[in-house]
């Protein structure tokens, strides 16, 4: 409520005073960590809702010219696309507002100085709500009480968040580490003894493109579903996936930009609100499962969201 107040006073300071929007627009400096579609297509959308009000946005590729970091201390924003441009501009930590995107909660969690400097530095992670993900297997997969998590260093907390999660919702969580990709399959074999729900995490090292083949093959031979975190895996044969799109993280990320350069104090680090699922009922058919539409799924699930 007193940070609407405050963006509220500003903009009352700002149009009663004759002073136009544009009139104080300021530079805004986007850092990308590498050329993809997922970080223009963010870039895009929280450009769009930067251009209302007049700022003016550019765009700078890794690595960092020796002028390019030594500009950004004087910028009214910098904003961070990918863990790599999140570590470079928090390595340097430049004395204006930081807002950091397109990252998993434990790579900001893990950036340098993060917690020095108040309200100026934030976040819109790439990952889900623990407690959103496992509400949707309990909705999607109401006869399946098992869940499995492999984690590696990067996905620990994270892996602990979902376990307590799903205690939370009454169902069985197995938790296994694999410090090294070689640890993987051994932990999978474990984990698989019996039916069990595999939940996919963010960790680069365990789930990437050498294993998510062997992953979901591994899976299947034992008659258990995979739960994904973006539609590349329900293309290879995850049974759903629940995913923000680049697009919604980015307009939700320019949201919070916005108040940022008008009160001068960033929103508080935040899961993204939107998101999406993707169903594959041919998986679902060969493993003998029952499973909705993917827009009854989403309405469920968001309908259990926003419940009392």
């Amino acid at each position: 409520m007193a940070a609407a107040r405050r963006l509220f006073l500003c903009l009352l300071l700002a149009l009663g005073g004759g002073l136009s929007l544009p009139a104080w627009a300021a530079t805004v400096v986007f850092v990308m960590s590498e050329e993809s579609s997922a970080f223009s297509e963010a870039a895009e959308a929280l450009a769009n809702e930067l251009r209302g009000t007049g700022h003016r946005p550019q765009t700078l590729l890794l690595p960092l010219r020796a002028d390019d970091a030594a500009a950004l201390s004087g910028t009214a924003l910098v904003v961070t696309f990918g863990t790599r441009a999140a570590q470079t501009v928090a390595a340097l930590s430049p004395r204006t507002l930081v807002l950091h995107t397109l990252l998993p909660r434990s790579a900001y969690e893990r950036l340098p100085g993060r917690s020095d400097d108040g309200r100026r530095v934030s976040a819109v992670f790439l990952d889900q709500p623990p407690a959103r993900q496992i509400e949707l297997l309990r909705i999607a997969l109401p006869e399946w009480s098992r869940v499995g998590l492999v984690v590696g260093r990067e996905s620990g907390e994270l892996g602990t968040r979902l376990q307590a999660s799903a205690r939370d919702r009454r169902l069985r969580p197995t938790l296994e580490t694999a410090n090294e990709e070689s640890d993987l399959y051994p932990a999978l074999q474990r984990m698989f003894a019996e039916p069990t729900v595999l939940i996919a995490v963010p960790d680069p090292q365990l789930f990437n493109n050498r294993t998510i083949s062997n992953i979901l093959l591994t899976a299947y031979h034992h008659r258990s579903p995979v739960i994904g975190f973006s539609p590349a895996y329900v293309k290879a044969g995850a049974l759903f996936a629940l995913y923000s799109t680049p697009a919604q993280i980015g307009q939700q990320a320019g949201e919070a930009a916005r108040i940022g350069l008008i009160s001068g104090n960033l929103p508080l680090p935040a899961a993204p609100r939107q998101f999406r699922i993707s169903t594959n009922p041919y998986v679902a058919r060969s493993l003998g499962i029952t499973l909705e539409d993917a827009a009854v799924l989403r309405e469920r699930l968001e309908r259990s969201e926003n419940a009392p």
